[in-house]
């Protein structure tokens, strides 16, 4: 039986389709850590965590997505990703981001906060960290 060199990927938020398009290599940042998927990779049910996540084209081209929370599908069509958000790394207002990196570092350090508003900032600063990861193209 013929291996396949290309598998299809999607990435789905509630609002659009935001990728449909064959890929040869992405890396998904699940809630067990980074899970890389080739073509012909087992089929796989994940829990999506915050982060980049990496893309190789069948063109050789590599880009980055920002996504954050949800569930990925790993089956013998491909990959689908279902996030809450997800943003293409051209797509990313970058100052945005680090104006959110740094408002959540100013709740967290200040200590005035606590319980469910510390949570809440402290995952603030994860997204933006990764938004800002990604739009820089830092996904090695």
């Amino acid at each position: 039986m013929k291996q396949e060199s290309k598998y299809k990927l999607e990435i789905i938020t509630q609002d659009q389709v935001l990728l449909s398009q064959d890929v040869v290599f992405t890396v998904v940042p699940s809630a067990s850590g980074p899970i890389g998927v080739l073509p012909g990779h087992a089929p796989l049910l994940g829990i999506l965590n915050i982060g980049p996540l990496k893309v190789r084209d069948t063109a050789g081209a590599e880009f980055g997505v920002f996504v954050g929370r949800g569930f990925f599908m790993i089956s013998h069509e491909g990959v689908k990703v279902v996030a809450r958000v997800a943003e293409i790394d051209d797509q990313i207002d970058v100052e945005r981001a680090r104006a959110s990196r740094d408002r959540a570092k100013e709740i967290i350090s200040s200590g005035s906060v606590s319980g469910m508003d510390m949570e809440r900032a402290q995952d603030a600063l994860v997204r933006a960290k990764s938004r800002i990861k990604v739009a820089e193209k830092k996904l090695a």
